[in-house]
This record gives C-alpha cells, sequence and structure tokens, in this order.
C-alpha cells in the first residue's frame, strides 16, 4: 500500500490551504490590491497570468501569517489556489478580470 496521498486528498488540502490562506475578506482585499497595477499591458483586463503574477509579487513579498503560509507552500500548489481565486472573482467566467470583477471580490 502506498504512503503517498491520492490526487482526491492532494486536491483537498490545496482547498484547505486556499480557504485558510484566501478565505477572508480581509485577505481578498490585501491581495486584491490595485487593478491598474495588476493590468500589466494596460487593456482593461487583468488575465490569469497578470493576476498570478501580481499575486505572487504581493504575497512572495508579504510578511503576514497568509503571505508565510503562501510562501511555504509549493509552486503547484500556489498556482493551485491562485487559478481557484481567479475563478471564483471572474464573474460570468469570461478568462479574464475586469474591473468589476476586481472590486466585486
Amino acid at each position: 500500500m502506498s504512503t503517498q496521498p491520492c490526487r482526491s486528498s492532494r486536491r483537498l488540502a490545496t482547498a484547505a490551504l486556499a480557504v485558510t490562506i484566501l478565505g477572508t475578506p480581509l485577505a481578498h482585499a490585501q491581495m486584491r490590491g490595485n487593478f491598474n497595477d495588476a493590468d500589466a499591458n494596460h487593456d482593461g483586463r487583468v488575465t490569469l497570468r497578470e493576476f498570478e503574477s501580481y499575486a505572487v509579487q504581493r504575497l512572495i513579498a508579504g510578511t503576514g501569517f497568509r503571505a508565510h503560509r503562501f510562501q511555504q507552500m509549493s509552486a503547484q500548489q500556489q498556482q493551485a489556489v491562485l487559478q481557484q481565486r481567479f475563478e471564483q472573482m471572474d464573474h460570468g467566467n469570461k478568462g479574464y478580470l475586469d474591473r468589476s470583477d476586481w472590486n466585486a471580490s
């Protein structure tokens, strides 16, 4: 019998970390920051790639509990958490965040 966790266990662990790190309005506000800063190419849309880049910069530079937990994650876990948050913010599943998505979260 393998001692390595199955995929569903890893997914649940990643989801639990996401709730721990990104599950509060304060954490959302801290990670959200400024839409204009996240919109790297200034086209009025924040893509998943822009969101990940922006959020990672903020969380890696952060010193709080949630930032510290994020820093301890593997790159794969970090990406999964950020993708989950992006999908939660993307109202209408457009594949990008507009200013109304950003401000609603």
